[in-house]
C-alpha cells in the first residue's frame, strides 16, 4: 500500500546513481525501477499525484497537494507519496514544499506524458492535460471559496486612492491576508485552463463564467495588482482564449 514505508528505496543510494548517469535511456531505466517498486494497488494514485506535481507551475506544499487530492476526489496521501518516493521527491522541512530531487526525473515524467506504443509495457502514462484540468478546477474552486477566496478589499487598505507604492506595509498585508494557495490560484489558473483536456473544459464552464464576471473579476485583479501578477495574468488569458470552449467567456472582459 502507499503508506507502507518498507517499499521505499534508500534515497541517497538512488540519488548517487542518478547523478552519475548521463544518458536518458539509462536514467529512464533507473526511474522505471523506482516506479516498479510501488505496490500495484497504489500505483494509480501515485501516478495521479505525480501528474499534479508535474502540472503545477511552482512547487506545492504537502498541504496544498493534500487539498488538491481531496478536491479531485483522488486517493492517496502527499506525506505517503514523499515517503514512498523519497528517492526522487523531498519535502522541505521548513516550507513543506514538495520538490523533485533531480531535474532528470522531471524530464522522465514529461516523457511519460506521451502515450506509450502498444509494444511498450511497464512504463507509466501521465495524462498531463487531465492533470491541468484537475489543478484548474482546484484553482477556480479556491477563488470562489467563501472563507478563503476572492473578496472586496482583501488587504483591508483604508483608501482606494493610494497607489501601491504609497502603502508602506503593503507586503505585510499581502502576506497576512492572501494565502499562498489563493496567490497560486490567482496567478496560474488561466495557464492551467489553456492546456487542460476538453472534458475539464466543459465541466468548468460555470466556474469560469463566475470568475470572469463582475465583481469577482475586479477582486481577482486586486490580488494581481498587489502581488505583481498583472502581466502574467494577461499572458494567461491570451493563452486560455485560444481554447474554443472558453474564448466566448473572456469576451466579457471587453
Amino acid at each position: 500500500m502507499l503508506n507502507d514505508e518498507s517499499l521505499a528505496i534508500d534515497p541517497e543510494i538512488i540519488y548517487d546513481r542518478l547523478i552519475s548517469i548521463d544518458q536518458p535511456g539509462a536514467i529512464d531505466g533507473v526511474y522505471d525501477l523506482v516506479i516498479a517498486r510501488i505496490d500495484q494497488t497504489s500505483k494509480p494514485a501515485v501516478v495521479e499525484m505525480l501528474g499534479m506535481l508535474l502540472a503545477a507551475f511552482e512547487p506545492l506544499t504537502s498541504d496544498d497537494l493534500e487539498h488538491l487530492i481531496k478536491h479531485a476526489k483522488g486517493q492517496g496521501s502527499a506525506k505517503a507519496l514523499v515517503r514512498v518516493l523519497g528517492t526522487v521527491l523531498k519535502e522541505d522541512p521548513i516550507t513543506h514544499l514538495i520538490q523533485f530531487r533531480h531535474p532528470t526525473f522531471v524530464e522522465y515524467l514529461r516523457r511519460c506524458c506521451v502515450a506509450p506504443a502498444a509494444d511498450v509495457s511497464g512504463r507509466i502514462y501521465i495524462n498531463i492535460s487531465h492533470a491541468h484540468g484537475q489543478v484548474a478546477s482546484w484553482c477556480l474552486s479556491g477563488l470562489r471559496s467563501r472563507t478563503e477566496g476572492l473578496k472586496f478589499n482583501i488587504c483591508q487598505i483604508e483608501s482606494s486612492f493610494y497607489l501601491n507604492r504609497q502603502i508602506p506595509d503593503l507586503e505585510a498585508r499581502v502576506n497576512k491576508y492572501i494565502s499562498r494557495r489563493l496567490r497560486y490560484a490567482s496567478l496560474h489558473w488561466p495557464f492551467h485552463v489553456s492546456v487542460m483536456d476538453d472534458g475539464s473544459g466543459h465541466e468548468l464552464q460555470s466556474e469560469l463564467a463566475h470568475i470572469v464576471k463582475s465583481p469577482f473579476a475586479l477582486y481577482w485583479m486586486e490580488i494581481l495588482s498587489v502581488t505583481g501578477g498583472v502581466m502574467r495574468a494577461v499572458s494567461g488569458l491570451r493563452a486560455a482564449a485560444q481554447r474554443q470552449s472558453v474564448s466566448d467567456l473572456f469576451k466579457l472582459f471587453c
